[in-house]
This record gives C-alpha cells, sequence and structure tokens, in this order.
C-alpha cells in the first residue's frame, strides 16, 4: 500500500498474526490491488463519492474535483482513499454467527485487506460483447471505517428476502440494485470458496419472503458469474487473474 497507509497495515495484521500465511498473502494481493487502481488515473472515479458517505480518515485531501465536475449536480462529492481495515476476524465471526452463514475465506480476506467508501466493478466479459449471466456491473456494499460490517450485514440479511436460508449468501449488489450477487453455499469447495450466482430483483418480488427461502424456487432464477469468488478477484480489483489452486 501507500507510505500513508502501510504503517497502520503492518499494526493491523501483526495484531492478528494466528492467520494462516496464505492469508496473509490473500490480504496483501488484494491490497495491492486496490493500491493500484488508487494511483492509476484511468480509474479515479471509482474513488469518488458524496462527501456524506466518506468519513474523515478516508478523505483524500490530496486529490481535488476537476473543474468540468464542479457544477450543482456534483457539489458536495469528493474524493476517497482506501485505508488498512481494521475490522478484527472476530468481527466477522460474530457477523457470521448473526446470519447463519460463513464468507468464503477468498472474500473474509477483502475485508480483511481495507477499508472502501464503495466499489463497482464492470461485469465478467463472455467474450462474444457481452456478460456472464447478463450482470454488466457489480458493487460492494460499503466497507468505510465508521460502518464497518453494517452495509454488509443489510445486504446478507435484510435486503433481498430470505436468500440465506436458501443456500445463497447475498454479499454486493448487481447492476446498480437490479439484484443479489450471492455466495452458492450448497456448492462450497474443498477450499472453502463458493461459485458466485446473481438474480434479478423482481424474480424475488415475484417470489416472496416465504419462496425466497425455498431453493426449489430460487435456484432456477440464479444465474452462474463464476465457478469462485478467486475467480472475480481479477475483474473486481484488477491485476492478473490466478487459478482457484492456492
Amino acid at each position: 500500500m501507500s507510505e500513508r497507509n502501510g504503517e497502520q497495515g503492518e499494526r493491523k495484521e501483526g495484531s492478528d498474526a494466528g492467520r494462516p500465511a496464505w492469508m496473509h498473502a490473500e490480504i496483501e494481493d488484494i491490497r495491492q490491488r486496490i493500491e493500484a487502481r488508487f494511483r492509476d488515473g484511468k480509474f479515479g472515479m471509482l474513488f469518488y463519492d458524496v462527501e456524506d458517505n466518506i468519513p474523515a480518515d478516508m478523505l483524500d485531501s490530496e486529490r481535488e474535483v476537476p473543474e468540468a465536475l464542479r457544477d450543482e449536480e456534483e457539489e458536495g462529492w469528493r474524493f476517497w482513499q482506501p485505508v488498512p481495515s481494521t475490522i478484527a476476524d472476530r468481527e466477522i465471526d460474530e457477523l457470521e454467527a448473526r446470519i447463519g452463514a460463513a464468507f468464503p475465506p477468498s472474500f473474509r480476506a477483502v475485508l480483511l485487506a481495507d477499508h472502501l467508501v464503495s466499489w463497482t466493478s464492470a461485469g465478467l466479459a463472455d467474450g462474444e460483447g457481452g456478460y456472464v449471466g447478463g450482470c454488466m456491473s457489480f458493487s460492494l456494499p460499503t466497507l468505510a471505517t465508521d460502518l464497518r460490517l453494517s452495509g454488509l450485514e443489510a445486504n446478507a440479511a435484510e435486503n433481498w428476502g430470505r436468500l440465506i436460508e436458501a443456500g445463497y449468501l447475498p454479499f454486493a449488489i448487481g447492476e446498480d440494485g437490479q439484484g443479489p450477487v450471492c455466495f452458492d453455499l450448497e456448492r462450497r469447495g474443498a477450499d472453502g470458496d463458493c461459485p458466485v450466482v446473481w438474480m434479478l430483483h423482481d424474480y424475488l418480488a415475484d417470489l416472496g419472503p416465504e419462496g425466497s427461502a425455498v431453493r426449489a424456487k430460487v435456484e432456477p432464477h440464479m444465474r452462474q458469474l463464476a465457478d469462485s469468488f478467486r475467480e472475480m478477484k481479477a475483474v473486481l480489483f484488477g491485476g492478473e487473474e490466478e487459478s482457484d489452486e492456492r
């Protein structure tokens, strides 16, 4: 990470020395990918949000809003910077206990890597000019320093009905609110990772709360995006693709 963030990140990792070496490596890899995007001017707007959404410790005071964006519609928007996560493994464990489902280790590494005000990525290209599963983009719930895991918890357990009971754990949002992006818990692999799927909100509305808890009713509407979260990492955070093998 950058010099301004590195020291804090080292202190945080040192406080969780009990993590396996591969998890430390995974966390650092994600941090480096996020840092690379932060330093790449092409992705500047990825770090641009409503000022009220940006905690003081994440406000990027070094990056000014371009003149072209300083109009009435963009008033109150600022740039933010990622900072090393202060989320502890214990907090994730407690969240998983509350919702009754466990995130894949590869996604847990995201939570332990950096705080993010917002994060949106294009979908996975299908090689034919479209997107896998018809999902053009997806966004993570806020992981800002002030809200910590509350946005993730609301997205997982409140916003999309009772999908967890059907074996689907929502962790992201597809196409600006069009539907939940989920881990398919019923198909979890030996390494703890899960296939990534999504469905349109309209189908959830038709199913209702009771129907959203029944896998047989939900499964026909789910579209697969990736065989695992690790497969999605390069699309979500940039950098090189990697295999599912550690």
